[in-house]
């Protein structure tokens, strides 16, 4: 938040530097990834104070010579939130109760959760509170909901600016960031996987919130209750792949009978569905099984081939809880032949090896889709086994080399860039610039695509006592050559912005292989009452690829 200062024009120098932390090539200060079970997409409903918006959108009692400011400047939204309208239709200007002195539905932008006893939803936008015959204009923006050893709170972006008057006010700019707004006498948390929703009532104004209003509001001020519900990021999906090791697989007695020890990894153990036939409950996983004998050439069920291609010689059957339990219950003749399939996708089964009756066919341990679930060519594995006196024979097909390709990119210069010194105009100070070149160069015969994204955080003077968002600066990406495109220009802002994310440039899935050419055209608009001074924040560049 800016200190007070007077609404004499000065310069403001800005300096914008551009992370260059290299990952391989492939990425550049990469950002946090939301974690699994991290809030994203929601709403938060809030109304900061709801007297507060009917005595400032109804300009109560405003004072001469300014008077009341005309319905639609008294109260606005900054995006993306939005008035909550609720199904209420349009309000005429020249009722008592405009539509602006509805609450607000406040975007869910991120956060975290620990558990219901410690969590962190975050929001986007917020509102402006103009009342200027009173002598004040109060915004709150970026509102996150805090939830702490069971403890709730509303933190937010608090600017309290008082101009020069004669009600006994003294001018300046009060509040700050991630002031505790207000305290929350109780918090009710419903978590599951998929979501979390937070309410909250009996919230009350902090110390802190009542300095930044100058005491208009006093601590411990009710404050409208809230409630925020919220998707969770989904866990990353576990990447399943099938293998199989036998713990011998050649020199076995024709005339005798021996065991080995089959291991199995990389099994879905969600995966084999059964459809109604028993012995496993209807929709339950059946795991597979795991078979020794001497089969046919096609032996796959997802080939077609029949149950008669498969002659079992010794079998066992792995199976996940709870199916493993259910037809060991149910069908007490089964549970020897049962190996428990573990939820990490392994499991150990016990083999006997013996010679079959069948002259034809290949001796081995199979493994295949049990239960009478549908074929699951994934899960059919096949270990040849040979008796003693049989002739190995074994061929290694090298592979067909092919030249990969490769995808790289590189900043231009010393990865920083100057705005110089903003220019004073009208209505705000302005200042341009230009990323340096960005070269891509993707070599992959059948390339997935590729884009570039830049964002940006708080600017910071020298000395630390001033900033501003990153939302002020925008860009106009450009491209040259046809592989690729330019990402939309975005235009500064007091939210959004460059702040938000944006693409500089995308090629898509199957691309022609080629190089490209990126860059932008910087622009930073600032408002006039910005503290002078030189500033500087991060441009972050993000290759994925």
């Amino acid at each position: 938040m800016h200190t007070a200062r007077t609404r004499g024009r000065r310069a403001a120098v800005v300096g914008l530097t551009a992370l260059a932390v290299g990952l391989g090539g492939v990425a550049v200060g990469l950002p946090a990834q939301a974690a699994a079970g991290d809030p994203t997409d929601g709403t938060l409903e809030w109304g900061f104070r709801q007297s507060f918006r009917n005595y400032v959108g109804r300009q109560t009692a405003a004072l001469p010579p300014i008077g009341a400011v005309p319905v639609g400047q008294r109260i606005t939204v900054l995006a993306p939130a939005q008035f909550d309208v609720d199904g209420t239709p349009a309000v005429p200007e020249n009722t008592a109760t405009p539509n602006e002195t509805l609450p607000y539905l406040l975007p869910v932008t991120g956060g975290s959760v620990t558990s219901a006893d410690d969590l962190r939803v975050e929001s986007a936008g917020g509102a402006v509170f103009a009342f200027p015959s009173h002598a004040f204009t109060v915004t709150v923006t970026d509102v996150a909901v805090v939830v702490s050893g069971g403890v709730g709170s509303l933190v937010g972006d608090l600017s309290v600016v008082i101009p020069e008057n004669n009600l006994g006010y003294t001018a300046g700019t009060y509040g700050g960031d991630d002031v505790v707004l207000g305290t929350v006498t109780d918090v009710d948390v419903t978590l599951t996987a998929q979501s979390v929703t937070v309410s909250g009532t009996g919230v009350a104004l902090t110390a802190d919130g009542a300095a930044a209003l100058q005491n208009f509001l006093q601590e411990g001020a009710a404050l409208d209750d809230f409630t925020v519900t919220a998707d969770r990021e989904s866990a990353t999906a576990p990447v399943w792949s099938p293998q199989i090791t036998v713990s011998k697989t050649s020199g076995f007695d024709p005339a005798g009978t021996e065991t080995v020890t089959v291991t199995g990894t990389g099994f879905d153990p969600a995966a084999n569905l059964a459809t109604g036939r028993p012995p496993v409950a209807n929709g339950q996983p059946t795991g597979v099984y795991v078979a020794f004998g001497r089969f046919a050439d096609v032996w796959r069920p997802s080939a077609g081939a029949a149950s008669a291609a498969r002659p079992v010689t010794s079998q066992k059957w792995a199976l996940p809880e709870p199916s493993y339990t259910q037809v060991g219950t149910d069908y007490p003749s089964q549970a020897p032949a049962l190996v428990v399939l573990q939820p990490d996708g392994s499991f150990t089964a016990q083999l006997d090896v013996k010679a079959a009756a069948q002259t034809t066919g290949t001796y081995g341990v199979y493994v295949f889709a049990a239960g009478g679930a549908a074929a699951n060519a994934a899960q059919e594995l096949f270990v040849p086994l040979s008796f003693a006196g049989d002739l190995d024979v074994d061929v290694t097909v090298p592979e067909t080399p092919v030249d990969p390709g490769a995808f790289s990119w590189t900043v231009a210069g010393s990865g920083a860039v100057s705005l110089g010194t903003a220019t004073a105009g009208d209505a705000a100070f302005t200042a341009v610039g230009a990323l340096p070149a960005i070269t891509v160069s993707d070599t992959r015969p059948a390339s997935p695509g590729w884009s570039i994204t830049g964002s940006t955080g708080r600017f910071a003077s020298a000395d630390g006592t001033a900033s501003f968002p990153g939302s002020r600066l925008g860009w106009a990406p450009h491209v040259t050559g046809s592989v690729a495109a330019a990402g939309a220009a975005v235009a500064p802002a007091a939210s959004g912005g460059l702040a938000a994310g944006s693409t500089l440039a995308f090629a898509p899935a199957g691309s022609t292989s080629g190089a490209v050419t990126a860059g932008a055209d910087l622009t930073l608009s600032l408002p006039l009452d910005t503290p002078a001074g030189a500033y500087s924040g991060v441009l972050t560049l993000t290759a994925v690829g």
